[in-house]
């Protein structure tokens, strides 16, 4: 049997008498390349900064057996990878079983022979050596799984945000009016990126609009101010929802400083904000505010997704524009703004139908220019358009929000009042006559000044089953006051039926 050490020079602890120390055998194992550190038995707990680079202990037991497993008790509190091999008098078998359980890793029964300590103290030292590289493969392998356990998470992390990402950017793609489009935003960037507090402006048109986690009016009024002021605006009264301003141009917005941030509650420290510049090609459009708290900034891989968002969002308010430019063409009269021929038919349709199966109240005013003609004629078409726009505005601003203002054709206008009854349209009408009559419509060499004629028509009328006869009939007041002189309202005045014929409509009513 070979007596080279197991792996180079080893170390190992001889615990025992004087005596043990002293026995050839250990002299003999030196000149092989072992080195033996002797301790005596009252040494029983091991110091672990003498016995570091100690591979081995090799323990004498003594009369005492619980000494023994004392030691082996104090070797296993301590977690060493020591090979332990003990040396004794003959044992009972049950007690060498006792000493291995306890972890020892052979019993010698001493005196023995030099190769019997040979043999044991290689066998100890390449199961040393095998147990010290399993563990580290156990300990690279548990490494690697919670390695894999993060790249899992990560991914999994990663497939939701891009499940939500996808998931926002087909419901701002599906959005076709700037409202569907920031409440399509509202909803998906909160949950993407924890957001508690959103804001978007725009340059053109002039918008704001503001989110807030928990509906909080007094952070959103704070980041709306913030966003008008970039904007160069500092309106004195601050709405929910959008706020709109008259078009200036459209300009870059400065992004806002992290120091800027809005706080939760005035005594609170601002919160991680980051601006999203939104841009078409080379031309700002606006920017996307979004904050959360301040114990959470934004990472890299939030801020690439949330300029991910910035560039689907900037890609559907320009879609939803020209949707609404679309629209506008299609249901627009393009020279005043106002609504045209076509467009007037779903609303006098909506008041028609809850006149006759409701009894609801409503009036038609078809109104006309007096001797607009000669405006045409003396100053040309182009004065003509100028007193047209002038003319729908003029309208507009003087008739409420409910009311749909429209051209008819030519220098006619009609104008739609629901749940407006003959008795309150007959004022409005009057005084929309009256503000036509003093104003001064401004051309290019001057001013013209007109005056209008108006015919109303009320739904609630026995003569009126359909939209045409409801037109007909604000058409007859028209022409009514264009025969007695022009400048003047006219209210129709409905023909009685037969009461055959009444009886008639009642019942198809």
């Amino acid at each position: 049997m070979s007596t080279q050490p197991h792996d180079g020079l080893s170390r190992i602890l001889l615990v025992g008498t004087q005596a043990f120390h002293r026995d050839m055998r250990w002299i003999q194992l030196a000149r092989h390349g072992f080195t033996f550190v002797p301790v005596t038995k009252r040494h029983r707990t091991l110091d672990t900064d003498s016995t570091a680079d100690i591979q081995a202990v090799i323990y004498q037991v003594g009369a005492r057996t619980t000494d023994t497993l004392a030691f082996l008790e104090t070797v296993a509190s301590q977690q060493s990878d020591l090979c332990i091999i003990l040396v004794g008098r003959n044992q009972k078998p049950d007690m060498v079983a006792q000493f291995l359980r306890k972890g020892a890793f052979d019993y010698v029964n001493w005196p023995c022979s030099l190769s019997r300590l040979t043999d044991s103290l290689h066998s100890g030292l390449n199961n040393r050596q095998t147990f010290l590289e399993v563990r580290n493969l156990s300990g690279d392998l548990a490494t690697a799984n919670q390695s894999l356990a993060q790249e899992r998470d990560t991914l999994k992390q990663f497939n939701q945000r891009l499940a939500g990402l996808n998931q926002l950017t087909q419901a701002l793609a599906r959005s076709l009016k700037p409202e569907d489009v920031v409440q399509a935003l509202f909803t998906g960037v909160p949950s993407l990126t924890g957001a508690e507090l959103i804001g978007l402006v725009r340059t053109n048109p002039e918008q704001v609009w503001t989110w807030s986690k928990g509906g909080h009016q007094e952070r959103e009024d704070t980041l709306k101010a913030q966003l008008l002021g970039r904007l160069g605006r500092s309106p004195q009264r601050i709405t929910s929802g959008a706020t709109t301003l008259r078009l200036v141009g459209a300009r870059p917005i400065p992004l806002m400083r992290s120091e800027d941030g809005i706080p939760a509650h005035p005594q609170q420290e601002a919160h991680a904000m980051h601006d999203i510049p939104l841009a078409i090609g080379p031309h700002a459009i606006g920017v996307l505010h979004v904050q959360r708290d301040k114990s959470q900034p934004f990472t890299e891989d939030e801020q690439q997704l949330l300029a991910t968002i910035g560039t689907s969002l900037s890609l559907t308010l320009r879609n939803a524009d020209a949707h609404q430019d679309l629209q506008n063409m299609a249901l627009r009269d393009p020279l005043t703004g106002v609504f045209n021929r076509r467009a007037l038919n779903e609303p006098l349709m909506r008041e028609l139908k809850a006149g006759l199966r409701y009894g609801a109240p409503a009036c038609l005013m078809i109104l006309d220019l007096d001797y607009f003609k000669t405006v045409n004629d003396r100053l040309g078409h182009t004065a003509g358009d100028l007193v047209l726009r002038d003319l729908a505005s003029l309208m507009t601003d003087t008739v409420r929000d409910v009311d749909t203002v429209g051209r008819y054709g030519g220098e006619e206008f009609a104008i739609i009042l629901p749940h407006t009854s003959i008795e309150q349209a007959q004022p409005l009408a009057e005084r929309l006559r009256s503000l036509i009559e003093s104003h001064a419509f401004d051309v290019e060499d001057g001013t013209v000044r007109l005056t209008a004629s108006i015919g109303i028509a009320e739904v609630c009328n026995p003569a009126i089953a359909s939209v045409e006869d409801w037109v007909n009939a604000a058409d007859t007041a028209l022409y009514d006051a264009k025969a007695q002189g022009r400048n003047r309202v006219v209210v129709h005045a409905p023909i009685p039926l037969a009461p055959v014929q009444a009886a008639t409509l009642c019942v198809a009513a």
